[in-house]
């Protein structure tokens, strides 16, 4: 499990705690449930222990790629 400690010391800048965002140009964005649908940041992204970045997101079981998330205005 990604502690708080982790995330905090891998902290990057893209995402922060609370955005909005949406998944783009990914195999995720076009299942029905998830296209076009609006998540909520749970975590700053950070850097994971493969040096991917990612962030939590409200909702979705795991980390997410911030590769494929695209911030919206709320």
């Amino acid at each position: 499990m990604t502690g708080d400690n982790y995330i905090n010391e891998n902290r990057t800048e893209t995402f922060k705690k609370g955005e909005k965002v949406v998944m783009h140009s990914c195999m995720e964005a076009k299942l029905p449930k998830y296209n076009g649908k609006i998540w909520t940041c749970q975590t700053d992204s950070f850097l994971d222990r493969g040096k991917q970045e990612v962030v939590f997101i409200e909702g979705f079981s795991g980390y997410f790629s911030a590769e494929y998330l695209q911030r919206v205005q709320s």
